[in-house]
Parts: C-alpha cells; structure tokens; sequence
C-alpha cells in the first residue's frame, strides 16, 4: 500500500508501554512516536524512513535488516541492544544515549562525531560521509534501474530510486558486498515475478534478487 490513504497515526505511539513486541516487516515510514517504551521487542527487515521515535527507550531490544533512512531518535535510550546487517542514512541522534549497544555490518553514512566514536572499536561496519556519488554507477546499471521506474511497487520502496532521476547508490553499495555490476543487471530485470506485496527495506530486495538468482 502507498502512503497515500494509509494512516500513519495508527503506527505511532505516544507514553505506551509496548514491550516483548515483535514488530517484524513493520512499515514505520514517517510515523511519529514519543515517550514510548520498546523494552524486549524485537525490530526484522523494518523500514524507520522519515520516522520520529523522540525519547524513546529501547531496551533489550534487536534490530535486523532494518532501514533507518533520514530517522529521528532525538533524546531515545538504547541499553544492551544490538543492530546487524541495518542502514542508518541522515539519522537524528541528538542526545541519545547508549549503553551496551552494539553494531555489525551495517552501513552508516553522514554519522555524528558521536556515533563515529561509538563505532571505533566495532569491526564490520562501513562508515562514510555521504552515499557513493551518482557518476559512480555504470551507464549500463543505471539503465536497468531506470527501466525498474515503471514498476509502481518497486519505485515506491525508495530502494533503488532517489529523488528525481536519481540513483540510491547507497542500497548498491550494499549489494556489491555481494553482487557484481554484471550479475545486478542480470537479476534486476527478474525480480518483479517475485514481488508479493509492497515493499520498502533493502532485505526486501536482497530476498527478491536471491530468488531471481535461483531460476537462472
């Protein structure tokens, strides 16, 4: 389902207590939540774009496969909470305070001084001060993801697609830990015969070119 018609008041809570929740393939895209407590929930291949968790409490808690593209965590908690294989694209994290967290192979871009210094004795993850420019992505790449255009569903999951005629070159950069440019311009042609619903996290992707891989 698009944005449009959705009600985004119903994904966002304000002073609840929402604890041991499993909010797997949950669609957090800009809801606004506050003062809410997620203590032993656990967060899979969930999508935080544009979304406002404001002094929240996380606690006990694990994130898998999740996207936090341009996320506000202003004043949150994170206590003896993990984070793998996630992205964090322009993410808010004023005050926020950690202890005991951890982060393994995911990908940081425009990170805070703060999280940097977080991060320093944590091996796996990729920090960077922007995404890959757009000249970094071969004309006969690009060519195919412009062609994916035409496909609302795929268009829609910001996976592939920024803002006018651009390229989200930081989901490619994650895909080439694991496909080469000439296996990507196989496989993305494939992967709408796959798609069941709509999507909008880069697991979500990885799972649709896994299953192209399979028929080949």
């Amino acid at each position: 389902m698009s944005l449009v018609g959705k009600n985004r008041a119903v994904f966002s809570y304000k002073n609840q207590k929402l604890l041991n929740r499993n909010f797997l393939y949950k669609d957090f895209e800009k809801t606004k939540s506050y003062r809410t407590n997620f203590s032993n929930s656990k967060f899979g291949s969930t999508s935080f774009r544009a979304a406002h968790f404001k002094y929240c409490s996380f606690l006990n808690c694990s994130f898998a496969d999740c996207d936090f593209i341009g996320t506000n965590f202003r004043g949150s908690y994170f206590s003896t909470t993990t984070f793998e294989n996630c992205i964090f694209s322009s993410v808010v994290f004023d005050q926020v305070k950690f202890k005991n967290t951890s982060f393994k192979n995911c990908y940081f871009f425009g990170s805070s001084a703060h999280i940097q210094a977080l991060l320093s004795d944590m091996d796996g993850n990729t920090v960077l001060p922007a995404p890959p420019a757009q000249n970094t992505v071969s004309p006969a790449l690009k060519e195919v993801i412009d062609s994916l255009r035409t496909n609302d569903i795929i268009r829609r999951s910001h996976t592939l697609h920024g803002k006018g005629e651009s390229i989200n070159t930081s989901t490619l950069l994650m895909l080439h830990s694991i496909y080469t440019d000439e296996q990507l311009i196989t496989l993305l042609p494939l992967i709408h015969q796959f798609i069941t619903t709509q999507f909008y996290t880069i697991s979500y992707l990885k799972m649709l070119l896994k299953k192209a891989a399979a028929v080949l």
